[in-house]
């Protein structure tokens, strides 16, 4: 069986990609990456053995008039692309994960009468997922969506790496843990660096990011703080940490709560259709989180103060973090996607896992700032 696994763009797309990419190479499905050439999805099906596809594509929405059209003339590009690789391939089906990248492939899997499957991260549909919904054999969210959402779908959480699965944490009471994510979040890391010299009876980690870690460190005068330039093992992080500060992007979000990690949320003002504030808004509603708007980063540092001395609190959050989380979403998704299909039902014809050809000890690099969707 092969199946066209598409997604490109962000962190936020390609690394759910990923981890379902491995699940459906476990159950014996030959996964055939298409996305942008040379660019981050690129990178990671080479580095984790997948076969890739290029495909042309270019962002649309939030660009100016020039490169609007590069997006259009783009697209068309893409879209023959995908025509030529569909009949090419013929496969069994599709899997995208929203996004420009995917765009050209779903309108060929669409007008090909091809079965597809789509991924939604966050709490607000993305655009491109939105319009292709109505006809998807089944579109897996990662939290319950804010807004109606066409066609079928469930609640699957969003695909997560094997590391995330267990989600045990062994920290000190005392550590918080700042996400400025890969690419960095000026706003974030300035406000850790004055909540780290206000409280230094705590311990602070910051994941800075290659575009702030030299700012941060310019900066941080407090011998309480470890700073983290880039990672690829956030989870090491998120076992020492008591509390989190963060955005609001659905992939960081997932691994959080699969940690159970009490969190003060700071959405992205300017993401897409806001979707980082409705995300942080359902984490709230379940209790796992407080949500700060970044007008009022002056009140972070009291805020972390009230959260690590209420230890009460913070476990009434842990247990609704955990209440949420879905762990285990890529291994669900990858045999559903199996079954649809008609490759066996249940437990039976789904166990045999195939061959890793990946290079052993190579990672992936960790998702942008969780700005992005």
């Amino acid at each position: 069986m092969k199946v066209i696994l598409g997604a490109g763009g962000t962190g936020g797309h390609v690394f759910p990609a990923l981890a379902l990419a491995i699940e459906m190479r476990d159950l014996g499905i030959e996964v055939l990456w298409a996305g942008r050439e040379l660019e981050l999805e690129n990178r990671v099906a080479d580095e984790h053995g997948f076969a890739f596809e290029p495909l042309a594509a270019g962002g649309f929405y939030g660009k100016g008039v020039g490169r609007k059209a590069q997006a259009v003339w783009r697209l068309g590009q893409g879209l023959m692309q995908a025509i030529r690789l569909l009949r090419r391939v013929g496969p069994s089906g599709v899997v995208a994960t929203g996004g420009f990248a995917t765009a050209a492939l779903l309108a060929a899997t669409e007008f090909a009468g091809t079965p597809y499957f789509l991924l939604e991260q966050n709490c607000i549909p993305g655009r491109v997922t939105s319009f292709f919904a109505s006809k998807a054999r089944e579109s897996f969210l990662a939290f319950p969506s804010a807004k109606s959402f066409p066609g079928a779908s469930s609640v699957t959480g969003n695909p997560l790496r094997r590391d995330f699965h267990q989600g045990i944490r062994s920290d000190d009471g005392r550590t918080v843990l700042f996400i400025g994510g890969s690419l960095g979040a000026q706003a974030l890391n300035a406000a850790a660096i004055d909540a780290a010299a206000a409280l230094t009876n705590l311990n602070f980690m910051i994941l800075a990011g290659r575009r702030d870690y030299d700012f941060v460190r310019s900066r941080v005068h407090s011998k309480n703080c470890e700073i983290v330039e880039f990672t690829n093992h956030p989870e090491e992080l998120y076992r020492r940490a008591t509390i989190a500060v963060s955005r609001a992007g659905g992939v960081v979000l997932s691994e959080l709560v699969a940690f159970g990690i009490p969190a003060i949320l700071i959405p992205f003002p300017h993401a897409t259709d806001r979707h980082q504030d409705a995300n942080a808004e359902y984490l709230a509603s379940v209790g796992a989180a407080s949500v700060l708007d970044q007008s009022r980063l002056s009140g972070l540092t009291g805020l972390v103060l009230a959260l690590m001395e209420d230890e009460p609190r913070r476990r009434r959050m842990e247990a609704a973090a955990r209440s949420v989380a879905r762990p285990d979403a890529a291994s669900a998704i990858a045999r559903k996607v199996a079954e649809e299909l008609g490759l066996g039902t249940g437990d039976e014809g789904l166990g045999t896992r195939a061959p890793d050809p990946r290079p052993q000890e190579r990672e992936a690099p960790r998702p942008g700032d969780a700005q992005t969707r």
